[in-house]
This record gives structure tokens, sequence and C-alpha cells, in this order.
């Protein structure tokens, strides 16, 4: 008989804070997820080029850790991470809802944030929770950037799920192996339906964060304030 208990663990997270004075009313947020076999460091790299210091930036690493090989040689790997599997995702997703949750408070009560400028960006696999969050909490961020990634497979199913009052920029690629032309379109009228307002946009680049995309980021998100 399957059971279960409730367990604490940590949370890590890298954090980067503005380095101009804060305007009124406090700073803007941007909280980073890396995609799969990411990591915190490596998503933050990115997420600072497009805060470019004027805004809180928060990089959170995924909760399941795992070993990457390479060249089928043990002793050459690394550690990758991602944020949920299809086994019980529904606690993947109320882990992630949490995170997300926590860190947004951590940023107002700590280092002096604005709730009503806080905004979402997301590599790859962990598009789809960010997309959950905005439908499930329709008021809690201002803005969610998606790079080649995809949204919830229950979105028309979840009772949960509400129009948000969210602006959406969705970054998809022409050459991604998981997401087609075809079901990038789809996906855009069915965030049109869902979403405050959306910039929907085509790269030419393979499943990867295309970096030409980085000043178009730093603008839109910048547009929104």
């Amino acid at each position: 008989m399957e059971q279960f208990f409730l367990s604490t663990t940590r949370r890590y997270y890298e954090l980067e804070l503005p380095r101009v004075h804060r305007p009124s009313g406090g700073w803007p947020v941007l909280v980073a997820l890396h995609g799969y076999q990411g990591d915190k460091d490596s998503m933050m790299r990115i997420a600072n080029r497009i805060a470019a210091g004027r805004m809180i930036v928060m990089s959170l690493q995924g909760t399941n850790q795992f070993f990457i090989n390479y060249e089928d040689d043990p002793k050459n790997y690394r550690v990758g991470y991602g944020w949920g599997t299809t086994w019980k995702m529904e606690d993947s997703v109320e882990r992630h809802h949490a995170d997300l949750r926590r860190l947004l408070d951590l940023a107002v009560r700590k280092h002096q944030a604005s709730d009503s400028k806080m905004f979402l960006l997301a590599f790859s696999q962990p598009c789809s929770y960010n997309y959950r969050f905005i439908f499930t909490y329709p008021y809690a961020v201002r803005g969610v950037v998606a790079v080649c990634g995809g949204v919830p497979g229950d979105l028309a199913t979840n009772p949960r799920y509400h129009r948000a009052s969210t602006a959406v920029l969705h970054i998809a690629a022409t050459h991604d192996q998981w997401y087609s032309k075809d079901k990038n379109l789809t996906m855009r009228e069915q965030l049109q339906k869902r979403v405050a307002a959306l910039d929907f946009r085509f790269y030419n680049s393979p499943h990867r964060f295309p970096r030409r995309a980085i000043p178009t980021i730093g603008r839109w998100i910048r547009a929104q304030l």
C-alpha cells in the first residue's frame, strides 16, 4: 500500500540585486527557470543580461537532480536538474507553484521589490509550469517570457485555470525538435484566448535559447513597466 509523508528540503537559487537607484514603488523582479539538464548558474547568466542591472534577478534550481554522462564515460559527467516527470506530476506542479510564491514574497519582504512588477522567465520544460502558474493565479505576475516551451497539456480541461491578466512574450524556434511550426501556431491560438496580451515570435534556431532574442526580451519587459 503506497503511503507518503511531507518533508522540507532546501531550495537553492541565485540572487542578483540591481545596480541603479531604486525606482518609486520598488524594484521590478525577474524569476528565471532553467531548462531540463540545466542549472541555476547557467540561467542566471542569461537573466542578468536581460535585466541589465535594473531588476532583482532570482534564478531557481530545479527540484530533480541527476547525473548526465558524456560519451559513456562514468568519470566524465556533470549534474543536471529538472522540474518533474509524468509520475505524479501534480506534486511537481504544486511544488513549483509554492516555490514561485515563496520567491516572489522574499523579493518583496527582503529586497524592496514591487509586488506589481514581477516577471517570470523560463526556457523549455518549465515554460508549461509557468503557464500553469499564471492560469491558476491570474493576477500574480505582470509578465511571462517563455522560450522554446509549451503550454499545459490540460489547458482545455483543468477547472483551476482562468484567463490570466498577464502579458506574455513567447519565443519559438523554427527548427525545434520538440515543437514543430504547426504545434507552435496551435499554441499561439490557445494563448491568445487565455492571456491579456501576447507577443509570439519565431527565431531561426534549434531547441536552445536564442541569444539574439535577449535584447528583444529586455525591451519587452521594460515596455511592460
